[in-house]
Order: structure tokens, then C-alpha cells, then sequence
């Protein structure tokens, strides 16, 4: 009696672990249908030494006004310093379908909007699960299938 009790506790957990992929898409697709926003966003800048760029002017427009503009200092520490490349973060709440300007030195103005969610598959060595990642945006007219937003100086190319 003692042997089916210790056996049913260890195999309970394991039954009710057990989830079929589809509920488990299922459920990361609910919670991206109710993502309305971008709690942060990352951005990569290359080539651009501090000489060159030391601080980034952000606009940010929802419903055709601007509702934030202000001017922030970039970092001044490389992550490669033969590339100059370094990471910023735009510590903003940005909605689905807010537009960014972003402008960097000399650079033109960069446009970045259409920004969406997709699910996408996690494995571990046990389990496969699905998950709700930032996914793609639209920068300059571009689509970009990233969650980092990359700024290449055009001279670096």
C-alpha cells in the first residue's frame, strides 16, 4: 500500500506536467494577443565612437503627437572596442503602435514603428514549451525580424 502511494506521488506531478503542445501554443498565443505594448526596447549601435555620438535624441509619437522628446547620454562603454559597438536601452513604454524617431549624430533621423510579438518555440533538455518574445519591427520601411534594434553608422558599412 505503502509502494502505490509513493509511486502515485511521484508520478502525479508527472501527468499533470504533461501538456500537449497545442494547449501550450495555445496559451503563449493568448498572451501575445493581449501585448498592446514594449516595455523596453534594445538598441545596438556600430561604429559610432564617443567622439562621434555621445547622446541619442528619442521622439516618441502616439495618434499623430509626440507624446515624449528628450535627448539621453549614450554609454560610454564598449562592448568591442575595434567595432564601436555598444548598448543602449530605451527605458520607455512604447505601444504597438507608437512611432520612434530616433537620431544619433549626423545621422538621418531613423524611423522605427510596426512592432509586434510572435510566438516562438523553448526547448530545454526535458521540455519543449512555447513562449510570447518581441519579435519584428519596422525600421525605415524595412521589416527587421529582430528584438534589437541595430544602428549602423552609415560610414561603417
Amino acid at each position: 500500500m505503502k509502494l502505490i502511494k509513493a509511486i502515485s506521488v511521484i508520478l502525479l506531478p508527472f501527468f499533470v506536467a504533461c501538456e500537449s503542445d497545442e494547449k501550450k501554443f495555445a496559451r503563449a498565443e493568448r498572451e501575445c494577443s493581449q501585448k498592446n505594448s514594449v516595455d523596453q526596447l534594445d538598441v545596438s549601435l556600430f561604429g559610432y565612437s564617443y567622439d562621434d555620438a555621445d547622446s541619442v535624441s528619442i521622439k516618441i509619437q502616439r495618434d499623430g503627437k509626440i507624446i515624449a522628446d528628450y535627448k539621453d547620454a549614450l554609454p560610454k562603454k564598449y562592448f568591442d572596442s575595434l567595432r564601436h559597438q555598444r548598448y543602449y536601452t530605451i527605458k520607455k513604454n512604447i505601444l504597438l503602435t507608437d512611432t520612434l524617431m530616433v537620431k544619433i549624430a549626423k545621422e538621418p533621423i531613423r524611423k522605427i514603428y510596426g512592432f509586434s510579438y510572435a510566438v516562438k518555440p523553448h526547448f530545454t533538455m526535458m521540455n519543449r514549451d512555447f513562449g510570447c518574445e518581441f519579435s519584428s519591427f519596422v525600421m525605415d520601411g524595412e521589416i527587421v525580424n529582430e528584438s534589437t534594434v541595430s544602428l549602423v553608422k552609415k560610414s561603417a558599412k
